[in-house]
């Protein structure tokens, strides 16, 4: 196989800089980064899936592994802080630095301190591939609705803020729900926010997914499978199937509507919302079959790495710019071959930072990244 390396050009993001202080087992450092990015060598333990924690924080202002601020804090210390400088496709500098003391975050986008975190959220895009990914097959719906609240927050910071919305209105439906002197007056202002901000994000959920698996296909057919892979958005309000291309957010509002009212005596008993998009769900399919319950694990495992392959081109076609790669030793359990259709995929102009325990086979076809070594937090050379 030969693999013909395609430099990342001006409409890929570029994290030049990132410097660290205090975070996880990392030792302070300030590293400058190519344009192509990285590979990262090391054992298990010694700092590899922090540092690439560590730039995925720039973009989502939090861990992904769902810990808090303080996890975050080197054992001993009293503060962490994190800056990150990239260039964006219009070959502009932008800077982020988040800070947490014990107490508050502190963030601030190009020197200016912002007052909501959320302000910051997805400004500095890129896709974090990891093992522990294939748990979004596996396990709950949940989870499922957390990886699509994610993208398309850093999609589209109006979506962070209706997500935001809906979940206040819906927490105080739940706990009207609970009072027996809550009255309809009482309940109806927040089922009124619910229909609205909900349409919305079920709306987008719905568009993103029907895209997300047009681009997750042709992807899955790339990496040498017959079988044809595909996505789907379960929404309950649809109960009999979606006939609508794309619905339109006041066909939905109107739907919502009227299953709260029709709904709300029975989930006043039961103290609880039963409808919308906190109950709905991402389908993975392979060949029409449920890959959840059909699937074998290097399915599920292929699939996942389609979908982050996929989010990153749909960031691309929705945000005009490559998002940067972070992939966390996502070759270990792959075979030969996919493993080299994805360096096929990682090297169409992407900057990408990758990790291993040791040099991999598939590493020879990206002699161009520049490789550093890892242990107990240090990063070296050789």
């Amino acid at each position: 196989m030969v693999v013909h390396f395609k430099i990342p050009d001006n409409s890929a993001l570029i994290l030049n800089e990132l410097k660290i202080e205090k975070f996880r087992n990392l030792a302070d450092c300030t590293l400058k980064f190519s344009d192509q990015g990285l590979i990262i060598i090391g054992d298990n333990g010694q700092g590899k899936t922090n540092l690439l924690e560590a730039i995925y924080f720039l973009t989502i202002v939090k861990s992904f592994r769902g810990k808090s601020d303080q996890d975050c804090i080197r054992f001993g210390e009293k503060y962490f802080h994190l800056q990150g400088k990239w260039r964006d496709e219009q070959g502009q500098t932008e800077r982020i630095s988040v800070g947490y003391d014990g107490r508050r975050k502190k963030v601030l986008l190009s020197g200016n301190e912002k007052t909501k975190v959320s302000e910051a959220f997805g400004r500095f895009k890129s896709v974090l591939a990891t093992p522990d990914d294939i748990s979004i097959i596996q396990q709950a719906p949940a989870l499922r609705r957390k990886y699509l609240d994610i993208l398309l927050s850093i999609i589209s910071p109006l979506y962070l803020e209706k997500l935001k919305s809906y979940k206040k209105a819906l927490a105080a439906r739940n706990y009207l729900l609970r009072n027996n002197k809550a009255n309809f007056n009482i309940i109806r202002p927040w089922e009124i926010q619910m229909a609205e901000t909900g349409a919305y994000l079920i709306r987008e959920r719905f568009s993103a997914v029907r895209e997300l698996s047009r681009i997750f296909g042709s992807i899955y057919e790339r990496l040498g499978s017959s079988d044809k892979g595909s996505l789907s958005y379960r929404c309950n309000l649809f109960e009999r199937g979606l006939t609508e291309e794309t619905p339109g957010v006041e066909r939905i509002r109107e739907l919502f509507a009227a299953r709260l009212n029709k709904n709300r005596e029975v989930e006043r008993s039961r103290g609880i919302t039963l409808s919308g998009p906190q109950s709905d769900d991402l389908l993975f399919e392979l060949k029409g079959r449920s890959l959840k319950l059909y699937g074998s694990q290097g399915q599920q495992r292929t699939a996942v790495i389609c979908l982050k392959m996929a989010e990153a081109k749909l960031l691309e076609k929705l945000k005009g710019s490559r998002p940067v790669l972070l992939l966390d030793d996502v070759f270990a359990e792959l075979d030969q071959k996919r493993s080299q259709s994805i360096v096929e995929e990682l090297i169409q102009g992407y900057q990408g930072f990758v990790t291993a325990p040791r040099k991999e086979a598939v590493f020879r076809y990206l002699s161009q990244l520049p490789v550093v070594f890892i242990r107990n937090g240090v990063i070296s050379g050789s």
